[in-house]
């Protein structure tokens, strides 16, 4: 037998137990209280290793007070809105979504229908091309993207997806983040007549990542609207409406569809992207004075399957924060790039890459719709490189495209090592191009750049001060580009003139150069094993004096079949008189190492036959002090006990006797008291010595000779008299 419980107690249960789970929510005033006292635990201990630094410590304190004063506690309000029935967000979900439309079109004068808070960047793309979608097509839908589309976005786009396809509009004329509005027309033709696909989306940049390049966003849309073509813009150029002191109603951006990534523009971290729909869609969700759902919205079927800590972030902000408060970031790097633009203009010699074009000033009619402002558009992004007014100054240096690279190469570690919260980034030629100086050549090439993007990155702590500082230093640092440049033109002719000197080819270094000490005796045409192995010794001292002084000098390896032979790199000079500063010093220290070289090479000859001379004498000397104090003398003792086991040893030691009994009762009078005679080597006169005067006169008496170098004024140098005398009584004892 079974109970049954009818719907109507289950419903009381549920209530029932519904009410007794908030109570004991809301009266948990000790956890909250105990949630406070925890972070302010941990935010205390965290800033305490902060105290040594006091400007890291701004810095984190300035980011934590913006995150805290914008976000606020989300996580608890998106636990407790994640726990709701599902038919209870979507009664909830319109009101907070209605009021962030409201503030964000005030923000950023963006009239929309429908609004889309996205965690994730290929979320937000997969959700606008659902949306968009043509349920009576089943063809394949053509995105039609520039050549700067993330890759690995576009492949999970295609698994995620797979009734799309992608098709990259180029642009041989400019930049690739550009779309050409010619081919893509040509493009949109094609495929209006293809069998397995039709023409459905075009992905715009307004702003882009890379270059903040914008592309002619009114051309587009028109085109777009000719075919029935949805428009997505991206870039961080679609909040810069915000800055606009006033903005007719009729101004909007021209597209169907835009994403905003407003963590750039606000500078705070895990805020949601904002996708905003400009098309009129049908079904708005609307709420009566009763508070109950009246229509739907297709969006809301998305909207809903969002996490909830995306929208409560964003409507955080709309209730705690100003808009001066929010645009603050944004207002200042736009105002970096600005003044570093405007100040890289006056530098000779350094190019501005993503400078607009002479004849046309990009301006908000390029991107909006309507009475748009003639203002002109912010740039988010600075590029530059440092490239000389003529190519063909370096025409006598081979590739001259990949040396200007090792310039630009240095010119960024310079900068980027004193100036670290510059961020700055490099742009390798392995994945970057830039159009040829020659306006008449329309061909791109790759190359190195520098790239300054300030809205990437909090930078609460750089003020025009520090920017003026920085362009300061540029402008230092293009002049030794130049002197180097001028410098390395000119080496082969100027170390011609130096005698010892050889110039030695560097095409993968920046300095000026590097050059070769030949020592007098050896013709550098006829090098062998050793002459190779006196070079690299004069070499690698010569590196070691000079980088002591001069960080300019540094030791390189020359690879060879046979041989590595070292030689001596010089460095960047801040003018081209430098350079003959340089080589002279080579030249200087290089003499005074071989002079020197020499010296002890000859020294160590001195020694060596000196060693082997003492060893002779004192093999001498022992075989005489033998023969004067006999064998008996050098026997060593032995018990009776154990000769009387060896009749034959008896018999050795009579013949022993018999032949040195003589000498052992009456000695040599050759034979001396002090025994052996030790041996000392003069430095100064290169004499071999017997110590023999140094225990009588209980000092060293130097002996100079005309052809050594004089060390010192003092031909007699006392010794230890100690020592000595300690010496002689130990001998005397023996």
């Amino acid at each position: 037998m079974t109970s049954e419980t009818s719907p109507k107690e289950q419903n009381d249960q549920i209530t029932k137990n519904d009410t007794s789970l908030l109570s004991n929510m809301f009266d948990a005033d000790q956890s909250i209280e105990l949630n406070i006292r925890i972070r302010n635990n941990f935010m205390s201990y965290c800033f305490s290793f902060l105290q040594d630094n006091e400007e890291t410590h701004q810095c984190v304190q300035s980011v934590w007070n913006k995150y805290l004063q914008c976000v606020g506690d989300i996580a608890i309000l998106a636990a407790f809105f994640d726990a709701l029935p599902v038919h209870v967000k979507a009664s909830v979900l319109p009101k907070y979504q209605t009021e962030i439309v409201q503030w964000c079109e005030n923000l950023f004068h963006i009239n929309c229908n429908a609004l889309l808070c996205s965690t994730y960047y290929s979320e937000t793309f997969q959700r606008v091309i659902r949306y968009a979608s043509k349920s009576n097509q089943l063809k394949k839908g053509i995105i039609y993207i520039p050549i700067d589309f993330d890759p690995n976005l576009k492949i999970d786009l295609t698994a995620s997806l797979p009734n799309i396809k992608f098709e990259h509009i180029s642009n041989n004329v400019s930049y690739e983040d550009l779309i050409d509005i010619n081919q893509l027309e040509e493009f949109i033709q094609r495929d209006l007549n293809d069998t397995q696909s039709y023409p459905f989306m075009v992905i715009a940049n307004a702003g882009s990542s890379l270059l903040g390049h914008c592309d002619q966003l009114t051309r587009i849309n028109k085109i777009c609207g000719h075919y029935n073509i949805w428009l997505h813009v991206i870039g961080d150029l679609l909040g810069s409406m915000a800055l606009l002191p006033s903005i007719k109603d009729n101004v909007n951006i021209n597209c169907d569809s835009l994403t905003i990534d407003i963590m750039k523009l606000f500078g705070i971290q895990n805020l949601p992207y904002l996708t905003f729909f400009l098309q009129p869609t049908t079904g708005v969700k609307q709420i009566d004075d009763n508070k109950t759902l009246v229509t739907t919205h297709p969006l809301y079927d998305f909207i809903l399957h969002s996490p909830s800590i995306s929208f409560l972030s964003v409507w955080s902000i709309s209730q705690r924060c100003s808009h001066d408060t929010i645009l603050s970031h944004m207002k200042q790097s736009f105002d970096l790039t600005n003044l570093l633009i405007k100040n890289l203009k006056d530098i000779k010699r350094l190019r501005i890459l993503n400078e607009d074009n002479d004849q046309e000033v990009y301006t908000y009619q390029r991107i909006c719709s309507g009475d748009a402002s003639n203002q002109s558009l912010p740039k988010p992004v600075v590029i530059f490189r440092y490239e000389p007014d003529d190519l063909s100054e370096l025409a006598t240096m081979g590739d001259s495209n990949g040396y200007i690279d090792l310039l630009n190469l240095w010119l960024f570690d310079k900068l980027s090592q004193q100036y670290p919260k510059m961020n700055l980034e490099l742009l390798k030629s392995v994945h970057f191009q830039i159009l040829k100086s020659d306006n008449m050549d329309l061909n791109q090439t790759a190359a190195h750049a520098i790239r300054f993007a300030p809205l990437e990155h909090l930078l609460d702590n750089i003020d025009h001060n520090d920017m003026q500082s920085f362009i300061e230093d540029i402008q230092c640092y293009t002049e030794i580009l130049l002197a180097t440049m001028n410098g390395r033109k000119n080496l082969a002719s100027i170390v011609s003139k130096y005698e010892n000197l050889i110039c030695i080819p560097m095409p993968q270094w920046a300095g000026v150069g590097a050059v070769r000490y030949i020592p007098n005796m050896i013709n550098p045409s006829e090098t062998n094993q050793p002459s190779t192995a006196e070079i690299n010794t004069i070499q690698a001292e010569l590196a070691r004096q000079l980088q002591s002084n001069d960080s300019a000098f540094s030791l390189g390896v020359e690879a060879d079949e046979h041989d590595s032979m070292f030689y001596l790199r010089l460095g960047m000079i801040r003018k081209s008189e430098d350079l003959d500063v340089l080589l002279q010093k080579v030249l200087n220290a290089g003499k005074e190492t071989e002079a020197s070289l020499k010296y002890v090479e000859d020294m160590a000859e001195k020694i060596r036959t000196g060693i082997e001379k003492v060893q002779r004498d004192l093999k001498n000397e022992d075989l005489q002090l033998l023969a004067q104090e006999g064998l008996l003398r050098q026997l060593p003792l032995i018990s009776s006990d154990y000769l009387l086991n060896y009749e034959s040893f008896l018999f050795s030691l009579s013949v022993f006797i018999t032949l040195d009994v003589m000498s052992w009762w009456s000695p040599t009078p050759s034979t001396s008291m002090l025994g052996k005679k030790g041996r000392s080597f003069d430095l100064n006169s290169g004499r071999i010595e017997s110590t023999e005067d140094t225990y009588v006169y209980r000092m060293q008496v130097k002996k100079q000779s005309p052809h050594a170098p004089m060390h010192n004024n003092n031909d007699i140098t006392p010794t230890n008299t100690n020592t000595v005398e300690n010496a002689t009584e130990s001998n005397t004892k023996q």
